[in-house]
């Protein structure tokens, strides 16, 4: 993108087998009732500025897992929209 539209990008990435489903999305403290945020929730929070003038590729950089795949299939809208609550 960058040399042949001159779009700007940056990437961030993590590795989605070295956590736990909810270390990565997020989880609700069973004693608290306080909400974590997970890492790629906060990396969506921190990369998703239209202000920024450069693009974002959130890249899921480790082995496949049919699992973390489809726990992220289910945070996604029919649109294929991310909806984190």
């Amino acid at each position: 993108l960058q040399e042949r539209h001159g779009i700007h990008y940056k990437d961030a990435r993590f590795n989605p087998k070295a956590i736990r489903a909810q270390e990565m999305y997020g989880e609700t403290d069973p004693l608290s009732g306080e909400w974590t945020t997970g890492v790629f929730a906060a990396m969506w929070a921190k990369y998703n500025n239209s202000n920024n003038s450069y693009n974002t590729w959130i890249i899921a950089d480790g082995p496949v897992d049919a699992i973390w795949i489809e726990d992220l299939n289910t945070v996604l809208d029919d649109n294929r929209i991310l909806t984190l609550a």
